[in-house]
């Protein structure tokens, strides 16, 4: 019904513009023969009709000018997540799930859903998360305190809540003791997928932080903390960097 409503509203505007300017057309032939014809036996009455086309094209500027664009249907995006030590990561993930609607609300899963799941706390605590995520200008609206895990009942509630069309995340599986965490949104039908940022992370990051070398940048690809990174921060520390 969206798409009939506009197709109507979209020919309604076209034959309203076609009648403005056929009126208007006519207006101008009419004048352009009264003045050349000068004064003639049918003088008055042409002028009147010149006058009835005048204002009838002005009624139907006045009617153009109180026309909308057909409205475009909203599409609510939901994105949930840590967020820590935000990054061009995760603001190239807002970018790419607003563009699969027009409406972006992001979930910050909280510090003690945070710690239950993963083990270990965010570096950076709610409030910080939250004005990160806010300034973020792909975000329309944010959503705090939601759990890791959204239970097939909280989904609803937030679908229910915030009007969601679809819950997205990166093309990476997202799995907490064996469990796909958008199980529940795979099942309603409402899951879909962007791709994910290659070569970043807030673990990545924190590893080039831990190692303090000066050519972390020169690296082919992102190394994450490992044997062979291990061996390179020895290396720094014994020449003293």
């Amino acid at each position: 019904s969206f798409l009939y409503d506009g197709t109507r509203m979209f020919e309604s505007r076209q034959q309203l513009l076609l009648s403005a300017a056929l009126a208007a057309s006519v207006a101008l032939l009419l004048d352009r023969w009264l003045r050349r014809r000068g004064r003639g036996t049918g003088k008055d009455a042409l002028a009147r009709e010149l006058a009835r086309l005048e204002a009838r094209a002005e009624a139907v500027r006045e009617a153009l000018a109180g026309l909308d664009e057909p409205p475009q249907r909203e599409v609510r995006i939901w994105m949930d997540g840590a967020f820590d030590m935000m990054h061009y990561g995760h603001a190239n993930a807002f970018r790419k799930g607003r563009a699969l609607g027009t409406h972006l609300i992001v979930g910050v899963n909280d510090d003690e859903s945070i710690l239950r799941c993963k083990g270990a706390p965010p570096l950076m605590n709610d409030e910080e998360r939250l004005a990160m995520v806010q300034a973020c200008k792909f975000v329309d609206e944010v959503v705090p305190k939601v759990p890791y895990i959204m239970s097939p009942e909280y989904l609803r509630w937030a679908i229910e809540t915030y009007r969601i069309d679809y819950v997205v995340h990166g093309d990476d599986p997202c799995i907490v003791d064996g469990r796909d965490v958008y199980e529940s949104a795979r099942a309603l039908g409402k899951y879909r997928t962007i791709p994910r940022t290659e070569g970043v992370s807030t673990t990545e990051i924190v590893g080039r932080m831990l190692l303090l070398t000066r050519d972390h940048h020169r690296a082919a690809a992102p190394s994450p903390v490992g044997p062979a990174a291990g061996g390179r921060a020895r290396e720094a520390r014994t020449a003293g960097e």
